[in-house]
């Protein structure tokens, strides 16, 4: 999704379809372009304040590799914000009454390939293709009096493919490796306040890991590097970003899991525009967010229901968001 200049990464309630029990909630990337909304404030955390990858996705199974063949995948998600923070983290000044809401529905497709290794790792592709609906809006005190900005649009989001990405396992430890890749195909128009594109090209480095210590406890982590090219409508280039997904969960008996979950976002250098570093610190974003997280699994289906609260966030909007992953063996 696109907002001008303030969103908070897309959706995230996930449906999974076609993969075995014991992946569920291993969502590989179903990747949204980022709301975004343009304000004439100075804070704004990457253009449009969004950010290509849909933070706190992988986190359950994050390190499990699909089955060998093809998995089709179903995405569906729900986030809503009525706060807009600073770069030191209040209130922004200027913005009153905000609001930001979306949904977005995406298909994935990954494709394990059997009978080819390398460096010993499982190999696989993966496509995935978003389609988001949202709105914004927002009143501001001007010269001539209060006025209220606001949009709504839906449409295609950013393509999101993995060319390969490569996985191991072993009894207690499994692994992933990657780089994601974005393409600006979604709907834009620079002229709006909410798109459900972002037209800049994203890549994504990441790696990914899942640890059982013991059979009842697994502990889930995804790394990942975003660097951002500039938006040729704008001159605009997003700062690059780092984002750490996590997950804690203690199964209870062979059905059940509780657990922890959440994000840890920061940009890492400034937001440039025409060739100057843009707004107080370079526009530099953060959060952090976690939550609690239940799993249901039997040997054909599994359910993940996560919650996810942000907090210490810095030029960015602050929310709510709920997942629920579900995983059907076909």
């Amino acid at each position: 999704m696109n907002l001008r200049n303030y969103n908070n990464n897309p959706y995230e309630i996930i449906f999974m379809l076609r993969a075995p029990a014991l992946l569920i909630g291993n969502r590989f990337p179903v990747f949204c372009a980022a709301a975004t909304l343009l304000l004439n404030t100075s804070a704004q955390a990457t253009e449009y304040n969004g950010t290509a990858y849909p933070l706190g996705l992988d986190t359950v199974l994050a390190g499990r590799m699909p089955p060998p063949g093809l998995t089709t995948f179903l995405y569906s998600s729900a986030y809503k914000a009525t706060e807009l923070k600073d770069a030191n983290g209040h209130e922004q000044s200027g913005v009153e009454d905000f609001s930001i809401s979306y949904e977005a529905l995406a298909v994935c497709l990954d494709y394990v390939y059997s009978d080819y290794t390398l460096f010993g790792a499982t190999l696989a592709s993966r496509a995935a293709q978003p389609y988001i609906s949202g709105q914004v809006s927002w009143y501001t005190n001007t010269p001539q009096g209060r006025v209220r900005y606001s949009g709504k649009s839906a449409g295609l989001a950013n393509l999101a493919f993995t060319p390969l990405f490569m996985g191991w396992s072993s009894p207690r430890v499994h692994q992933m490796l990657g780089v994601d890749v974005y393409a600006p195909t979604g709907s834009y128009d620079k002229d709006r306040l909410f798109n459900a594109g972002t037209n800049v090209w994203s890549y994504s480095p990441w790696y990914s890991i899942t640890a059982n210590p013991i059979d009842e406890l697994e502990i889930s982590a995804k790394m990942l590097y975003m660097i951002n090219e500039n938006n040729r409508e704008t001159d605009y280039r997003s700062g690059k970003e780092v984002n750490i997904d996590y997950h804690l969960g203690y199964s209870v008996n062979e059905h059940w899991q509780v657990g922890l979950s959440g994000y840890l976002y920061k940009q890492v250098s400034d937001d440039e525009q025409h060739g100057e570093s843009v707004g107080e610190n370079g526009n530099r974003g953060q959060v952090a967010a976690f939550g609690p997280v239940v799993k249901y699994q039997t040997a054909e289906f599994g359910v993940v229901l996560k919650w996810q609260h942000e907090a210490l966030v810095e030029n960015r909007a602050q929310g709510e968001r709920i997942w629920l992953q579900a995983v059907l063996l076909f």
